[in-house]
């Protein structure tokens, strides 16, 4: 909608012919004043984000963001970018970003922590992002926001269009495990921080927002000596502790709560499990008796303490390097492994 036809509105409502001469002027001033206000800054969408559907850990990954900007005023601003991801990926240390853009081109810096967010309430921009965007449809609450801002503001005029990409490298899997994760992505300025206004148009929707946020897929990174860390799918079963050796007792927990699976409404479920030793032997006990059977615990949930040694029999001279299972009921027809699907649950054997 044009300013002219928001100015008719603004005048028929306010019943201007009432006013007097000078009031009018006050008025008009004030008005046009706010609008000025309201229309400025530019407008942000990302358009595009290309990355490899999977890495390995301890891999460089390249990411691209293209951005779109429209702009209602001319000024000044830094241009703020924030990447979620795994806390364990260590990301201040390892992300660095360039820009190219129709003004200009340039690289990215950390934002301290001791940087306050524009209209962020006295948060600084990670904490900002969290509060607004949370983790962004991941199902484990280890994930932090990345933030770096232009070293160049952008300066810009009414009518302008910018268009540029963002060029991230990111060292995945700091933390040596294997990871399935939606990373998402923020752009922003430095003076709006995360608002919009309904005054705008050019083909962004009645709501125009100063900002923009995309989510991608999930993204998987495959490697390392730890467990795998999926942060997209339900977390069916947990192990505790989670980092044990073959000679600790370790207790194996499902939740048919958290999704329906073909077990849901079995009235008893049991351990199907698979070891493999330091020899390459591979020992399965895969059985419906008491020496399976998972307790329950609540409604929907059970658990099984075993003694890993033990309950696959191995020898003095061997020790088991990892564990692979499902969950199953008492026909043992049913399984339920990884991601709600018949692939199996793993778990390394190794020293906390």
């Amino acid at each position: 909608m044009h300013i002219s036809t928001h100015w008719k509105k603004i005048t028929d409502n306010f019943m201007l012919p009432r006013l007097n001469i000078k009031g009018r002027k006050i008025w008009m001033l004030s008005a046009l004043l706010l609008i000025g206000i309201v229309f400025s800054f530019c407008h942000i969408k990302i358009s595009k984000v290309t990355i490899p559907a999977s890495a390995k850990v301890g891999d460089v990954v390249p990411i691209q963001l293209d951005i779109d900007e429209s702009c209602n005023s001319g000024g000044s601003d830094r241009l703020i970018l924030g990447v979620l991801m795994p806390k364990g990926w260590k990301g201040t240390q390892n992300m660095t970003a360039t820009y190219k853009s129709s003004k200009g081109d340039g690289s990215f810096t950390m934002v301290p922590l001791t940087t306050l967010a524009a209209h962020g309430d006295g948060k600084n921009w990670p904490d900002y992002m969290r509060a607004t965007f949370g983790i962004a449809g991941n199902l484990i609450d280890d994930m932090e926001w990345v933030v770096m801002q232009s070293d160049n503001p952008f300066t810009y005029a009414n009518g302008d269009k910018i268009t540029g990409s963002i060029f991230i490298n990111l060292k995945v899997g700091a933390d040596d495990n294997p990871t399935v994760v939606k990373l998402a992505y923020v752009v922003a300025n430095t003076t709006n921080g995360f608002t919009s206004d309904t005054y705008f148009d050019e083909g962004y929707g009645p709501t125009a927002e100063y900002y923009n946020q995309y989510i991608g897929d999930c993204f998987t990174v495959t490697g390392g000596s730890g467990d795998l860390v999926d942060f997209c799918n339900p977390q069916l079963t947990t192990i505790s502790p989670p980092k044990s050796l073959d000679n600790d007792l370790v207790t194996i927990s499902f939740d048919s709560n958290v999704t329906e699976t073909a077990l849901s409404g079995s009235d008893e479920v049991y351990l199907c499990a698979t070891g493999t030793t330091n020899d390459g032997q591979t020992i399965t006990i895969c059985e419906q008796t008491a020496k399976t059977l998972m307790e329950g615990v609540g409604s929907g949930r059970y658990e099984i303490t075993i003694w890993p040694r033990s309950f696959f029999g191995i020898s003095d001279n061997q020790t088991l390097t990892n564990m692979t299972y499902f969950i199953t009921d008492k026909t043992g027809t049913k399984q339920v492994g990884y991601g709600n699907t018949t692939a199996p649950f793993t778990y390394k054997f190794k020293c906390g």
